[in-house]
């Protein structure tokens, strides 16, 4: 429940972090470990993720649309639309 300006998240370790109801903007996110993180009403339209680790990240469809992501990193997405890979 924080409003997070003019940040830069550079080769480092957020990972089991936990944002709910987060105001972001001018925020950049190059080389991140997010895995398990948790976004709750925390939109990330227009952030570019695709540098980071997002395995197991805890989302919802709302939130994530409009992020930018990697081929690989859309994998460990497909659980918000019910799709299995196997």
């Amino acid at each position: 429940m924080a409003s997070i300006e003019n940040i830069l998240f550079q080769d480092t370790n957020l990972r089991n972090s936990y944002l709910q109801e987060t105001k972001i903007k001018n925020i950049y996110f190059e080389n991140v470990d997010l895995c398990r993180t948790q976004f709750y009403k925390t939109s990330l339209k227009d952030i570019d993720l695709s540098s980071c680790k997002i395995e197991e990240i805890a989302i919802s469809i709302e939130d994530i649309k409009g992020a930018i992501i990697d081929q690989l990193q859309a994998m460990d997405l497909l659980y918000l639309i019910g799709v299995k890979v196997k």
